[in-house]
């Protein structure tokens, strides 16, 4: 679970101000000033106040799906590309003209999707969000 949160800092590091730490079932993050989270489920939403990007963090049991399964099927889902394979054993694909990126990590008893949108316009803050996560 760490790889992803290293892949994903390595590719940018920047920071911003954070308003707090916020507590979920899986992990903690830090979430900025401007931007909202909130936690549905299996799925947390963080959010800019602007609605210029956010980040979703869907997790919980594979119920015996392989990862590999499970990112076939959200790509189909979001009509995006094929999910490719890094050397940790993430999937990665994108979606919404690659203005969205998916991550689907994990293992036979824990997964983790992180979608990030509006990339475009909010790489620094959507990095510095994930380098922030810490599972519990």
């Amino acid at each position: 679970m760490r790889h992803i949160i290293i892949f994903m800092a390595m590719l940018l590091i920047s920071s911003c101000a954070y308003a707090n730490v916020q507590e979920f079932r899986y992990f903690s993050l830090d979430v900025p000033d401007g931007w909202t989270a909130k936690e549905e489920g299996k799925i947390v939403t963080v959010k800019a106040d602007d609605d210029s990007g956010s980040l979703v963090i869907m997790s919980g049991d594979p119920e015996g799906q392989s990862i590999g399964d499970m990112a076939t099927v959200f790509a189909l889902e979001f009509n995006g590309t094929i999910p490719m394979k890094d050397d940790d054993g993430n999937y990665t694909f994108e979606f919404n003209n690659g203005r969205s990126q998916a991550i689907v990590t994990g293992d036979k008893e824990f997964y983790m999707v992180i979608v990030g949108n509006g990339i475009d316009n909010n790489d620094d803050v959507l990095e510095a969000i994930l380098e922030s996560l810490e599972m519990k």
